[in-house]
């Protein structure tokens, strides 16, 4: 019987020449992997070096990243695509022998959570320019705007998140009790639930009824949380640092509904808490017609030839006017100059006039006074070439991102990963971009020669 050899697997050279090839090899060219790896402490394993050796190292962590939000894959997904697929375990650095399989699904999450708890954004983006501005025209040439990557969370109001806080609240004193043999507490648990799936189920639900609902919400949620305290006092029950932490978050919640309730309802509630999963979001105000309130993160971004960089993210909400001349100087730090700069109109305060007018920069702002007219027609083009660049690449980044690299709801668990799924999602989007135009290079060379 004649056995079949595979030539592409018998040698190393040629497999790696083959995986250049494929997309993900123009992809795996993009990224300056090794300058990535050193911005991040070596895992605990292998400063030790004891314990079963990891199936990745950090440059493998950062490709499960770039891969995720490349393939649009959950994290499951991931893994079981790296079992069968050659050019992905090239493109991670891992080679499995046959009948080797990685079991763990959860890879993915694990190096999410490590690389977000040292995620150096700006040290990061100075890579990345470093290696893609040679790849880039017209570096002296950026813009700005501002966005929100919503978090993966239902939309929030105040009774789902009082019933929530009921919930989880009960659900600790029932633990309590059982670990103390203690019968279960008599607190109606069931005729609320009821009486909240009734409101639930209403198609109108008048603001008479949503504010009388609150109030009983607010009274059961006081009393819970009065017999927990008692059943701390009496039997000294302890819980896990978490189940703590969310005890003071239902706290928390407890005071601001309470306070908007009973107290002055035109008062804005500073620091307002919509999630009980996710304490750390806050509502953004966007004004959209669609949307006029997002959950999420809030970012700046700087935009230079197309490639996107984070200039601030902050999951409170936060003026972007007041983040332009910071915008410029991270273009500065980036690439070395600035001499065009182009942001929404609410960026055009007086401030930022003046920055642009003493640093020599021509912006898209729509000037205040008169125009010399020597310079009016050659102005007006420049604004015309500057208002497109913003409203139709930068702007349309905005869509392409969250559309086709998984950043239109992000369900990652706490404010680390989120801030690092965020990152890699417009890293990639760049990486894909910088790898076309390396292809488009390599062609014109190639012809040439």
């Amino acid at each position: 019987m004649t056995h079949y050899t595979n030539l592409l697997f018998s040698d190393e050279e040629l497999l790696h020449e083959q995986f250049l090839r494929t997309d993900l090899g123009q992809l795996y060219l993009a990224i300056p992997f090794d300058k990535l790896a050193q911005t991040f402490p070596a895992p605990p394993s292998e400063i030790s070096g004891m314990g079963r050796p990891p199936w990745f190292d950090v440059k493998g962590g950062i490709a499960l990243q770039f891969l995720k939000h490349y393939l649009r894959m959950s994290d499951a997904m991931l893994i079981r695509g790296i079992n069968t697929d050659w050019s992905m375990q090239l493109f991670c650095g891992l080679s499995l022998k046959p009948g080797e399989v990685i079991k763990d699904e959860d890879l993915p999450s694990t190096w999410r959570s490590y690389l977000g708890q040292s995620l150096d954004i700006a040290a990061l983006q100075m890579e990345f320019a470093s290696t893609w501005k040679h790849y880039m025209e017209h570096t002296q040439i950026g813009t700005q705007d501002a966005t929100c990557y919503e978090s993966y969370i239902e939309y929030p109001t105040a009774i789902k998140i009082l019933w929530q806080c009921s919930e989880k609240v009960y659900e600790i004193i029932q633990k309590a009790r059982k670990q103390h043999k203690l019968r279960k507490t008599r607190c109606n648990f069931k005729k609320q639930q009821q009486a909240y799936l009734a409101y639930q189920k209403r198609r109108k639900k008048p603001r008479r009824l949503e504010k009388k609902t609150r109030k009983k919400l607010l009274k059961f949620l006081l009393r819970l949380l009065t017999l927990y305290n008692e059943l701390v006092d009496k039997h000294q029950v302890k819980i896990s640092i978490r189940q703590l932490a969310k005890l003071k978050t239902i706290v928390k919640v407890y005071e601001q509904q309470h306070k908007q309730l009973y107290g002055n309802p035109s008062e804005q509630i500073k620091n307002r808490i919509v999630s009980l999963s996710k304490p750390y979001v806050r509502p953004i105000v966007r004004g959209k017609e669609v949307k006029s309130v997002e959950f999420g993160a809030k970012v700046n971004k700087l935009q230079v030839d197309g490639i996107s960089f984070i200039e601030h993210l902050s999951f409170d909400a936060f003026n972007e006017t007041t983040r332009y001349i910071s915008g410029i100087r991270l273009q500065r730090t980036l690439f070395g100059q600035c001499t065009h700069h182009a942001g929404d109109a609410i960026y055009a305060s007086n401030k930022n006039r003046s920055y642009s007018t003493a640093q020599n920069i021509q912006t898209n702002f729509v000037p205040k006074g008169k125009e010399k007219e020597a310079y009016k027609t050659q102005a007006k083009e420049m604004r015309c070439i500057l208002n497109k660049q913003r409203s139709t690449v930068l702007e349309g980044s905005f869509g392409n991102e969250k559309n086709h690299y998984l950043l239109n709801k992000i369900k990652a668990r706490n404010k680390e990963t989120e801030t690092c799924w965020i990152f890699f999602g417009m890293m990639t989007a760049n990486a894909s971009i910088i790898s076309q135009r390396m292809q488009q290079l390599a062609n014109i060379h190639q012809r040439a020669a």
